[in-house]
């Protein structure tokens, strides 16, 4: 999904080593207890959509957790079907 990203044509690689920075990137991000990746699979268990979520620990907000949304990417023949929307619900 990331390659068919129109945003993302403009700013990523699409190179051999692009692979392995990703894949270092994926094991970085799930090792980390303050980050959740999240995979959306349609009935048929196809892959649909991702998404990151990345907490982050405040002094404000009386010490709470806030929650930062990263990386939402819907398959693009699944795009206009209200799937991003559902997500953020």
């Amino acid at each position: 999904m990331i390659t068919d990203d129109e945003l993302g044509q403009l700013r990523e690689n699409f190179q051999t080593q692009l692979l392995l920075d990703y894949l270092k990137a994926f094991e970085n991000i799930n090792s980390d207890k303050n980050q959740e990746l999240i995979v959306i699979e349609n009935d048929k268990k196809e892959l649909t959509g991702t998404l990151q979520l990345t907490f982050i620990q405040y002094l404000s907000y009386q010490g709470g957790i806030r929650a930062k949304i990263e990386a939402v990417r819907i398959r693009k023949d699944k795009r206009g079907l209200g799937i991003g929307k559902i997500i953020f619900q």
